[in-house]
């Protein structure tokens, strides 16, 4: 007479797939997030970007992107009046912090500058380092759910098939 249900030795295979999957998933998070900081940088120019330069920071626009660094102000125009505001006013980190020098506050003004920018390749990379990051807790779920399904099945199984026989 043969058995039906599972094996608990068919569980080893589950079990180690499973563990090899969650294995091979932190492998590609980490070779992704070690390949993002290598790419080379791409420039970027930004014209007429709003902004301030008052009493508090300003920080530019493109340095949220991936990456960012290096900026470097071409011009900083006042728009209330059209006049270029200069170098001696104002202070930018490499974060690109602007930050004002003067007792003068500027609310409204156009920034010209140039960047450095990781590029597609980095906003992808980080993407797909984000999406990973909902992906441990859906392997906890389907682990629990495989040793469940295991257990239940062995349970079953034994239950089910494992009465007295005759001699």
């Amino acid at each position: 007479m043969r058995k039906k249900g599972i094996a608990l030795n068919q569980a080893f295979g589950a079990v180690l797939t499973l563990v090899l999957v969650a294995i091979l998933v932190i492998i590609a998070i980490y070779l992704v997030s070690t390949m993002q900081g290598g790419f080379p940088l791409s420039s970027i120019s930004t014209a007429n970007e709003s902004g301030y330069i008052n009493g508090t920071t300003y920080t530019l626009l493109n340095m949220s992107l991936c990456r960012a660094s290096a900026p470097v102000i071409v011009e900083i125009i006042n728009t209330s009046d059209a006049i270029v505001i200069a170098s001696g006013n104002y202070t930018l980190t490499s974060a690109g912090v602007l930050s004002n020098t003067t007792a003068t506050n500027w609310e409204a003004v156009e920034v010209t500058y140039t960047s450095q920018w990781g590029d597609s390749v980095c906003d992808a990379s980080d993407s797909m380092i984000t999406q990973f990051a909902t992906y441990p807790a859906l392997v906890g779920l389907i682990g629990t759910i495989i040793f469940l399904a295991l257990v239940i099945g062995v349970l079953v199984a034994s239950f089910a098939f494992g009465g007295k026989r005759g001699v």
